[in-house]
C-alpha cells in the first residue's frame, strides 16, 4: 500500500500523541507473526520497554502488542481491517483502534463486537486506561 498525504499526517499526529503516554512503547509498521502469517498494524503499543538500538533486532514479533492501531486509507476496505482485528483479538491483543482521517474519527474496539466511536473530546480506551484529546490527532495546526 502506498502512503497517502492525509493518512501519513494523521498517523504522525497520532504517534506524537501516543509517545506522551508513559506506560507504553510505540512502534510503527512492526511485523507481527500470527500462525506463520505476517500482519503489520500501522501502530503497535506495548507495555513500556527498553529499546537498545545497538542490538540485533527481530525481523518479526511473536509477542503481541497490547494495542493494534490501523489508520484507514482509501485503498483499504473496512472489512479488511475488521478481519485483521478479529485475528488480533484471537492472538490476545487487548484493544484495536480504527483511525478514520477523512471523518476525524477513532473507533476503539475492545472485542470484535464491542466498539466506541470518538469524534470530539477525548479518545478513551477504558481497557488500556488511555485518554487522548482527539484534537491532538486531528488538529491541522503544526
Amino acid at each position: 500500500m502506498l502512503p497517502y498525504y492525509n493518512n501519513a499526517y494523521a498517523k504522525a499526529k497520532l504517534i506524537g500523541a501516543l509517545l506522551k503516554l508513559e506506560k507504553y512503547s510505540v512502534f510503527t509498521d512492526l511485523t507481527l507473526n500470527l500462525d506463520n502469517k505476517n500482519y503489520t498494524p500501522d501502530i503497535s503499543l506495548y507495555p513500556k520497554r527498553d529499546v537498545n538500538l545497538s542490538l540485533p533486532e527481530p525481523i518479526e514479533m511473536i509477542e503481541m502488542p497490547a494495542v493494534a492501531i490501523e489508520v484507514l486509507s482509501h485503498t483499504q476496505t473496512l472489512e479488511e481491517i475488521l478481519d485483521q482485528f478479529t485475528v488480533y483479538f484471537g492472538a490476545v491483543v487487548k484493544s484495536c483502534w480504527l483511525v478514520v482521517p477523512i471523518g476525524g474519527a477513532i473507533v476503539v474496539y475492545t472485542s470484535p463486537e464491542e466498539a466506541v466511536h470518538f469524534t470530539s473530546g477525548d479518545v478513551i480506551d477504558e481497557q488500556m486506561n488511555i485518554h487522548l484529546p482527539i484534537d491532538d490527532i486531528f488538529s491541522t495546526e503544526a
